[in-house]
């Protein structure tokens, strides 16, 4: 029901005219939170002394749950074009743990670090972008757990998204956008290595200040 309600809410607002570029400062800051729309994805488990797993993953995010789910986002813009540096905190908890896996997450987080062009064309914006994750993981597999909290790059992220901002003021907007987003990050596991994937739609809203 709230990932329904955030749909239309979002929805609603791309339906609304906005300027064609919004806050006429050359630099933008902004802080999102919102919902990722999961999609079932491959985990390949690799361990000493064990077969290779591979499991049909499902993923929950439980973003309104410690730690949150947040983006952070730098814009320089000009004219009807910018450049963005976004950092996207994402979790994953697996949700069908087969046999062999009694416990999986990476929740602090899949974070994905990306470098973005944008257009605007009106009403909306346009942006792909690339990057990579920097993922931090904990796992019980085959008996064995593993707590992981170092952060280092550890796989590509690929963005394409669509966005709408309004105005508040000379320095201040509202921001509501989605980004689909498909990325993956190997993760240490207990004598051994997980191969994580990620293929989500990110429902986002914010606000902004230029500056």
């Amino acid at each position: 029901m709230r990932t329904t309600l955030i749909l239309i809410l979002l929805g609603s607002l791309l339906a609304c005219p906005a300027p064609a570029r919004s806050l006429d400062t050359p630099m933008v800051f902004q802080v999102f939170g919102g919902v990722p729309l999961n999609v079932q994805t491959r985990l390949t488990v690799n361990q000493d002394g064990h077969d290779t797993l591979k499991h049909n993953a499902s993923w929950k995010s439980r973003p309104f749950e410690q730690p949150l789910y947040w983006a952070l986002r730098l814009r320089w813009q000009r004219d009807h074009h910018g450049l963005e540096l976004q950092l996207l905190h994402h979790k994953l908890y697996l949700a069908n743990n087969p046999p062999e896996i009694e416990h999986f997450e990476v929740t602090h987080g899949f974070n994905i670090l990306t470098v973005s062009y944008v257009a605007w064309t009106d009403p909306v914006q346009l942006r792909v972008g690339l990057g990579a994750v920097l993922p931090s993981s904990d796992s019980t597999v085959r008996g064995l757990s593993h707590d992981a909290h170092d952060y280092k790059l550890a796989g590509p992220a690929l963005q394409i998204g669509a966005g709408w901002e309004k105005d508040l003021s000379r320095h201040l907007m509202v921001a509501a956008e989605g980004q689909f987003i498909y990325a993956w990050a190997d993760v240490d596991i207990a004598d051994g290595q997980a191969r994580v994937r990620s293929v989500a739609l990110h429902l986002l809203f914010g606000l902004g200040v230029g500056f």
